[in-house]
């Protein structure tokens, strides 16, 4: 949800019917209805507008929406997985997340350990990301030195996996 711009959330989420707005010619599904029967991913769930929130709250309390334009609610059947870089709490504390939406997305709270922490898969990961790009951009089959795997496992990567595969792929 952090890469969608914020005029946009409502209309990704639940998509539109024709005529819901100017350039709406024709209805499109939002996410949750593509999401119908399996399961939601909402990535950086802090990030939604509190319009946003307060909307994905009711859909996920009545599990009905309302299509933008629509004139009736629709149900839906999606598991919701919502992820976060930041303490949701702290943010509610701040003011930036709804504390009602806190603990309808707080049921099962998960907490991954950073990658400084489960060092032992780097290995793994650096073959995959090497395989992966190595096929990619035609260098399948290239191997990582021992000396390049000792530096990679004994930097603390800040930037978790993300920075990893960015290091991989820019290698």
């Amino acid at each position: 949800t952090g890469a969608i711009p914020t005029e946009l959330v409502e209309n990704e989420l639940f998509g539109h019917d024709a005529g819901a707005y100017t350039s709406a010619r024709g209805p499109r599904r939002g996410l949750i209805a593509e999401a119908e029967g399996g399961t939601l991913f909402l990535d950086e769930i802090d990030t939604l507008p509190l319009a946003a929130q307060v909307k994905l709250l009711r859909f996920l309390q009545e599990k009905e929406y309302r299509p933008l334009g629509a004139r009736r609610s629709v149900s839906a059947n999606v598991r919701v997985i919502a992820a976060s870089n930041v303490n949701l709490a702290g943010a509610v504390a701040d003011g930036r997340f709804r504390q009602d939406l806190f603990y309808r997305v707080n049921v099962l709270p998960l907490t991954l350990p950073a990658l400084r922490a489960h060092k032992e898969d780097i290995p793994m990961l650096a073959h995959h990301f090497l395989a992966k790009y190595g096929h990619e951009y035609g260098f399948a089959g290239t191997e990582i030195s021992v000396g390049a795997m000792g530096r990679l496992s004994e930097y603390d990567w800040p930037g978790n996996v993300r920075e990893f595969q960015a290091v991989g792929m820019r290698a």
